[in-house]
């Protein structure tokens, strides 16, 4: 009965997609020479003459480099200068071809036919719209735009201010995006002699056989994973709602809205400036609280590690570069295929609480080695984590087999009671501290010190000031009502351990597909695998199909998402005690099970982008147990004046989906308007619960912790 159920499954799934695959592509390369990169779901190739292109590629070129394409209309040409990046996108308007090319670095010439549809080229400051004509569009690294008209018209119009200009043939125009649009003759002789050497050269059409219909089978040489989930995204590149990698040079952002913190209104004041050369990037948040006194919390400003605090992230390069790292907030970190740790965030009660982790990594030059390590703090140093990988056969002839990347992955926790919160920083969880938001005090009966001498000094006259101190201290009356630090409550930290090993089977432009496995075990308990499983990437999608099995005793994917809220809870007792409990105390309530997972990530039409994962697990007695995660993501362009529309959520063991707040649960959105084209109205709301009772159900404001933000974010 299951098997026909996963059937029935399967082939009305593939019912629902196949028409999808039918997907046109919108141009085809002409010319590439030497290190031209295609991105494409997040993936990147070596682009060759004839590869055809779909909407959303992102075209790369290098220092040396450049690349010819045409687009659909067999009349509309592009070149893209070296050091250049762009992305391609277009609609089909009945017989027309609407097309849209997105530059964030670089020079792109174009010859573009009347009668075959719009042509729009847009850079972060301006845009270019023409029908009919021949062009240059320089994007500077200092934000401004320079269009050189050859023939007929091109018109401009500045993204920050809403101005418009033409430029006809004969003129450059010249604007930063804001203000006047400059506009003065020039001659196309005294241009940059690469740029004339650039426009003489001649892109022949390509013969009908020679564009790429069925593409090449090659395997991957990197030993990096592929899959989806051997990820690490840092804010702000990962937050962005944009698919786009970040352009290069200095770009500035920030916001200002109200926010609630310890019981007083704030107006909050951020400035986000971000700087992008080459493979070093650095994102800063600058944030000024300012009370109704129009003063800056002092707080925020008053020792080094709040200054470090102001570093949104700083990296070099990515992973899978020779050498890479990262210092700063982590959205989402995952290591091997997620069994030990999958989308970690050290930014969960981000921007309240701001954590500077770090990842390091590099690759050898022997057997392909890579070897990463990872803090969620560093300056605490609690939930660490690395991960080795090793290509064995790399030099063997073996087919496929000299592909196999065999990996280990290591995460631990020094101290599950640290996810207490601890707001000032006095080492007394705030569950715990009768003055949480006071380093100076914890307990109330030291705070009222001066009433008890007081009173045993009316009660003692003769006694002094050392018997007073000496009671004080050692009574057991007075010590039962103080509070316990972390040291009182001890260490109790966890370590999970994995083995994987990913076997790449094909791998084309259009098409990969890979079979993987993964071990886990928590240490001093039980453990749980994956296999098989199947990664395959095609088109717009990418599709993850795995069985696993979990021993009693063991919880997959540990460090996980919510995490950070996990790592201990607290449940009344009763009106005056509490309870701890960290995540690994439940670990041996878990079962055997057995069951799937499956995940669906697609970009639909360019607009729509969603990923939906579930995971049914089924054990003995008629044990069953699910999980779903979801997130949906709206493209700004679709939705007049939407900047940006997303929503998350996600719930785990659960047996029948039957509430939305459960203590395994979340809910992310986020809502952006734009007011101008620099400047956007965001929302923000997540939801996150606690089950205080211990009853399985949220119920009640007490169970539910909001997080809601409203403000103007801004950028230019």
């Amino acid at each position: 009965m299951r098997v026909s159920v996963y059937l029935s499954f399967f082939l009305f799934f593939s019912t629902i997609i196949s028409p999808l695959f039918s997907v046109d592509h919108i141009a085809v390369t002409l010319k590439v020479n030497e290190n031209v990169i295609l991105t494409r779901n997040d993936s990147t190739y070596p682009v060759q003459k004839g590869d055809i292109l779909f909407n959303g590629d992102l075209l790369e070129t290098g220092s040396n480099s450049f690349a010819a394409i045409q687009f659909n209309d067999n009349n509309s040409l592009v070149k893209l200068f070296p050091n250049s990046s762009l992305k391609i996108e277009a609609k089909k308007d009945y017989d027309k071809l609407n097309k849209k090319c997105k530059l964030a670095a670089g020079k792109i010439w174009a010859r573009i036919s009347k009668d075959k549809g719009d042509f729009e080229i847009e850079t972060s400051t301006t845009v270019v719209s023409v029908k009919g004509t021949e062009f240059l569009v320089a994007f500077q690294s200092n934000g401004d735009t320079d269009i050189y008209t050859f023939k007929g018209n091109v018109f401009i119009r500045n993204k920050i201010d809403d101005l418009i200009g033409t430029a006809s043939a004969g003129e450059h125009a010249q604007t930063s995006g804001s203000g006047i649009i400059t506009i003065s003759e020039f001659n196309t002789a005294e241009l940059p002699a690469e740029i004339i050497e650039f426009l003489k050269a001649e892109i022949e059409p390509l013969e009908p056989q020679e564009k790429s219909s069925q593409p090449q089978q090659t395997l991957p040489s990197s030993p990096e994973s592929v899959l989806p989930e051997n990820k690490t995204h840092s804010a702000p590149e990962a937050a962005s709602s944009s698919s786009e990698k970040p352009s290069q040079g200095i770009s500035m952002g920030g916001s200002v809205g109200t926010t609630l913190m310890n019981g007083e209104i704030y107006t909050r004041v951020s400035f986000m400036p971000e700087l992008i050369i080459g493979k070093f990037g650095i994102g800063l948040d600058i944030e000024l609280l300012i009370d109704g006194d129009g003063k800056i919390r002092k707080e925020d400003w008053d020792d080094f590690e709040d200054y470090l605090a102001k570093i949104l992230y700083l990296r070099y390069g990515h992973r899978g570069d020779p050498v890479f790292g990262k210092i700063g907030g982590f959205y989402d970190y995952t290591l091997g295929h997620g069994l030990v740790m999958k989308d970690y965030t050290n930014m969960l009660y981000y921007p309240d609480m701001k954590q500077i982790g770090l990842q390091l990594g590099g690759r050898l030059p022997v057997a392909n080695i890579t070897l990463e390590g990872f803090t969620s703090n560093l300056f605490k140093n609690e939930i660490l984590a690395g991960r080795l990988t090793i290509q064995p056969l790399l030099e063997s002839e073996l087919p496929l087999l000299n592909h196999l990347i065999l990996g280990t992955t290591i995460a631990h926790d020094r101290n599950q009671f640290k996810g207490l919160m601890d707001s000032d920083g006095d080492n007394y969880p705030d569950i715990f501290d009768d003055f949480p938001y006071n380093d100076k005090w914890h307990n109330q009966v030291d705070h009222d010190i001066d009433i008890f001498r007081n009173a045993f000094l009316e009660w003692n006259p003769d006694a002094s000031e050392d018997d007073f101190l000496e009671w004080f201290y050692s009574s057991e009356t007075l010590n039962s009502l103080r509070n316990p630090s972390f040291q009182d409550l001890g260490k109790d930290y966890v370590t999970v351990f994995g083995l994987d090993y990913e076997l790449p089977l094909y791998s084309s432009k259009l098409f990969y597909l890979s079979h993987y496995g993964e071990f886990a075990q928590i240490a001093g308990h039980n453990n749980g695998f994956i296999f098989p499983g199947f990664y395959s990437r095609f088109l717009i999608f990418d599709l993850k199909l795995e069985f696993r099995h979990y021993e009693e005793d063991f919880l997959p994917s540990f460090f996980d998402y919510l995490y950070d809220a996990e790592r201990t809870t607290v449940t009344m007792e009763n009106d005056t005690s509490y309870v701890l409990t960290t995540k690994e105390m439940l670990v041996p309530l878990s079962p055997e099970a057995s069951g799937w997972y499956a995940s669906l990530t697609t970009n639909l039409f360019n607009f729509l982008y969603v990923t939906v994962s579930y995971e049914d697990m089924y054990g003995k007695k008629d044990y069953r147990n699910k999980s779903i995660w979801g997130n949906v993501r709206l493209e700004q362009r679709i939705i007049p004046n939407l900047a940006t529309a997303e929503i998350k959520y996600g719930q785990t063991n659960f047996d029948k989906l039957t509430a939305i707040k459960a203590p395994s649960a979340f809910i992310e959105g986020k809502l952006g308007y734009s007011i101008i084209p620099s400047t956007q109205l965001i929302g923000s709301y997540k939801e996150r619960y606690i089950d205080l009772n211990n009853n399985g159900r949220i119920k009640g404001k007490d169970e539910t912790v909001k997080t809601m933000s409203l403000g103007v974010e801004f950028r230019f």
